[in-house]
């Protein structure tokens, strides 16, 4: 794909995605200049999203061409994305709930990409990036929502109260319930709240399973790990799950939906 209006556009038409795999390509490999190159795009994509909000130009158009830095630098390194399952998510036309697994960096730089294919989207995030100086200003303009990550019950407030609002506007909400990245998915700690906004909303929930350890966590910067391009990119949406099962089915589906690919794509790693 060229440019990310192209990515979104076949995302729209067909649901998935997959990186042509060359066949003289040479295999890929890990590489100390890999990895500093790719943190300097997440440098890149971070600074540049900075400076259209000083011009006041940040967006979510502007959001997604950034994204999209790293969906092509991965490309370019020999790394191989593969999207899946979203072909229900194309067929329905309203606002939705999507929630992930956290496993990396990765998924918070593809994932904007390629959900707003579909339509606007408000993040959850830590309330202290919200406070951050130009960044913390340009994830308001997106409508994003902090929670504090400490008080659940006051989280639940702000996120029901704030995610209601955001729905009825038109965006869908994208959550990482683990709140902290998990190499391994543990759904004691991928808790309930988008299956509750959803629920309380009147809207259907996402699940959304990806496995994004191409991108190590980093020793120093958790941000800046190690790049292994030999390791798929895997992002799979779920089903439409309708609220009309109510919140613990919804949530029980999404659990169910995240593990199930997660253990088959560990398979095939065997």
């Amino acid at each position: 794909m060229h440019t990310y209006k192209d990515f979104q556009s076949f995302i729209r038409k067909n649901g998935k995605y997959e990186t042509a795999v060359r066949k003289d390509a040479k295999p890929p490999c890990i590489s100390w200049l890999n990895s500093f190159r790719y943190a300097l795009t997440i440098i890149w994509l971070c600074s540049k999203c900075t400076i259209k909000e000083v011009f006041g130009k940040f967006n979510c158009e502007t959001w997604a061409a950034a994204c999209f830095a790293s969906i092509a630098f991965a490309e370019k390194i020999r790394g191989r994305l593969i999207i899946e399952g979203f072909e229900e998510r194309k067929e329905y036309k309203g606002p939705v709930v999507y929630v992930s697994n956290h496993m990396s960096t990765l998924e918070t730089m593809m994932l904007p990409t390629t959900l707003l294919s579909f339509n606007d989207i408000s993040i959850v995030l830590k309330d202290s990036l919200s406070r951050t100086p130009l960044i913390g200003k340009a994830f308001d303009r997106l409508g994003c929502i902090g929670v504090t990550r400490k008080n659940a019950r006051q989280d639940l407030q702000t996120v029901l109260k704030v995610g209601v609002e955001r729905i009825k506007s038109g965006r869908s909400v994208l959550l990482f319930p683990e709140g902290t990245r998990q190499i391994v998915f543990d759904a004691k700690k991928f808790n309930s709240l988008g299956s509750k906004l959803a629920h309380r909303a009147g809207v259907p929930v996402v699940p959304i399973a990806v496995k994004t350890d191409f991108l190590g966590t980093g020793k120093l910067i958790r941000d800046f790990g190690v790049v292994d391009p030999s390791k798929p990119i895997h992002i799979a949406g779920g089903p439409i799950i309708t609220p009309d099962l109510g919140a613990k089915e919804m949530h029980a589906r999404c659990l169910a939906f995240i593990d199930d690919k997660l253990k088959a794509w560990n398979k095939e790693m065997v």
